[in-house]
């Protein structure tokens, strides 16, 4: 108790002696030194952040906050306390001293401090963007959909492991045969092309990478800030090294709702690259998530009063405006059909264009092998939807000390029928801040693209939050993404219509906020998402005996037809590609209670 309660004296004296400082009061006149820090921004300051240093040794002691967090925080108030009371003072001394070589303020003062701090963002961003990479590529997952149905449907599109050696449980077979599988192709190129399974994670990681090139080079908004406003978003900075595919395909999402925001807002015309950008990213999104789907038919609707704007021509004859719009109408057409292949494909197999998942159409239940997803607590379920997005946008009771980590890629670690799965992601703070941001910007700036961004909000939010299983973030990323991106834009060009130097709406202070969010977000997650630890897979399965269970794998001989029971997600590695040198052949089910499952281990080898 002693040193808590001497750090807070000593704190309290050092901020009383500041202000008396700062102020310039008679007592601290009659020292020419002292004098020279009247009003000095940096130097008061600079002794706040040492002053809170000392004092909140007591928050610790009386456990206001978590031992980690205070103490990283204790820690860097203390070292912007130091640098910046230490540039005050450097900056007073004569400029015949020795130490007055080392003062910088002339020279930030030429190149400008915003510019210095984008400087500096933009090295972090850099900087996290590479250790990403390392995990992309030398590390691997940790479970979940990467391990029980992404990886295995790469390696079967690629012939990389085929039936024979492993085939899927009944319900994974059926969506591998139903769901869209673009991302899962593209991870299997990444497997073939590197020769190793690590690489499937380049998918989500280089589709973060072109979000971010997209945001540069067609709405300029700055590097720094495209990228850290993202990263921010712990679900965002998650998935950006893992094989899961929910990220590759909000991106495309993403990319398209933003595209037709600055079609509406005139920022950018209706040409051959815009319409590529539109048809690129759509036929993305459609075919790597099947629950896209509906949002890209929507995004679809939402391009047709562009393109009958762009191609009715005054100057010409109705007939002659007719007939290009049906020109116009017809390639759309062809568009639309490679776009909605996956559900056109499986109407054409399966008579349900969602399949293997069940949906009703004016009473008729479609073929199907699976039940919509509608696992939740039961508290959960009595919620409407928007209430039950809202909460999970706002993080309301939805962390669990049993997690590893606060957040996880999908809010689980913990059974799938308790209240808090699936619950969260987004960061609750940074989407408050978010949401304050795009007010005070409507009400500071309300004109054209305020208005539209205003209007697009809504109407995303409202489709979103009555989407099948809204509250499960993840899956509906897109909202982040274009939520933090508006933010992003609208603050860049009030900055350059706007530029001066009393305003706080700079795209270098919400960088700065992005940042701060964002290394939070790390220290909280243990830096698992950001830092590699170059474990490969191969690694991982030696010394993780909960993956491939020893007593199980070791009832396995050369020449067996084995089927692995309940050990999803985790049964993929029991197949021989993993154990080179062994020859034998593996199924997979979930459990044997299912007729429809049951039958297909009769013969096997049954391990459980």
């Amino acid at each position: 108790m002693l040193v808590p309660l001497l750090g807070l004296a000593i704190g309290f004296l050092l901020l009383t002696f500041s202000l008396l400082v700062y102020k310039g009061v008679t007592i601290v006149q009659r020292y020419t030194f002292l004098g020279k820090f009247e009003n000095n921004v940096l130097f008061i300051w600079g002794n706040i952040s040492i002053s809170l240093a000392a004092m909140l040794g007591i928050a610790g002691y009386w456990n206001v906050f978590q031992g980690d967090d205070l103490r990283l925080g204790r820690i860097v108030l203390f070292l912007v306390g130091i640098i910046a009371t230490s540039w005050s003072i450097l900056e007073t001394l004569d400029i015949n001293h020795p130490l007055k070589k080392f003062a910088v303020a002339e020279k930030i003062k030429k190149i400008g401090v915003l510019n210095i701090i984008g400087y500096i963002l933009s090295g972090a961003a850099v900087l996290t963007l590479i250790s990403i990479f390392g995990i992309a590529f030398f590390d691997y997952n940790y479970g979940g959909d990467a391990f029980m149905y992404h990886i295995p449907f790469a390696a079967r599109i690629w012939g990389i492991i085929p039936p024979e050696q492993y085939t899927f449980e009944y319900f994974t077979e059926n969506r591998f045969l139903g769901f869209p599988l673009l991302a899962n192709w593209l991870q299997g190129l990444f497997w073939v092309v590197f020769n190793r399974i690590e690489a499937t994670n380049l998918v989500s990681y280089f589709s973060l990478i072109i979000l971010i090139v997209y945001l540069v080079k067609v709405p300029k908004i700055p590097f720094y800030l495209a990228s850290l406003s993202l990263l921010a978003v712990p679900m965002i900075h998650m998935h950006a090294a893992r094989s899961y595919i929910d990220l590759p395909g909000n991106v495309g999402v993403s990319i398209c709702i933003l595209t037709l925001y600055l079609l509406y807002i005139h920022k950018v015309k209706l040409n051959l690259k815009t319409i590529s950008i539109l048809f690129l990213s759509a036929f993305v999104a459609a075919n790597i998530k099947l629950q896209l789907i509906p949002v890209v038919f929507l995004l679809i609707l939402c391009s047709l009063p562009l393109f009958v704007i762009n191609y009715w021509q005054t100057d010409k004859t109705r007939q002659a405006n007719m007939l290009k719009l049906a020109q116009v109408f017809a390639l759309g057409t062809l568009a639309s059909l490679i776009i909605f292949y996956n559900p056109i494909k499986n109407i054409v197999l399966y008579q349900n264009p969602a399949y293997p998942v069940k949906i009703t159409i004016v009473g008729q239940v479609l073929n199907h092998t699976e039940e919509s997803p509608n696992f939740m607590h039961e508290k959960i379920r009595r919620l409407p939807p928007p209430v039950r997005w809202g909460q999970s946008l706002l993080e309301i009771n939805a962390f669990d000390d049993r997690r590893p980590w606060r957040w996880t890629l999908a809010m689980d670690f913990i059974s799938w029928n308790e209240e808090r799965f699936g619950m969260g992601g987004y960061f609750g703070g940074y989407v408050i801040f978010n949401a304050v941001l795009f007010v005070f910007l409507c009400w500071k700036n309300w004109q054209k693209s305020t208005k539209v961004a205003l209007a697009l909000m809504l109407i995303m939010s409202v489709v979103t939050m009555w989407m099948p299983q809204s509250y499960e973030l993840r899956y509906y990323m897109y909202w982040m993404i274009v939520f933090v991106s508006l933010n992003a834009y609208l603050v860049t060009r009030f900055a350059e219509h706007s530029p001066s130097p009393k305003t706080i709406l700079k795209p270098q202070y919400f960088g700065l906020v992005a940042f701060v969010f964002m290394i939070i977000f790390i220290h909280k997650t243990n830096k698992f998402f950001t830092y590699p630890a170059f474990q490969p897979l191969t690694q991982q399965l030696e010394t993780a005996d909960w993956m491939v269970k020893k007593e199980i794998f070791s009832q396995i001989k050369d020449g067996d037809r084995v089927c692995i029971v309940e050990k999803a997600p985790f049964s993929f590695f029991y197949n021989s590609y993993f154990h080179p040198g062994r020859n034998y052949s593996v199924r997979a089910e979930f459990n044997l209670e299912d007729e429809r499952m049951k039958d297909k281990c009769e013969g096997l080898k049954i391990l459980r």
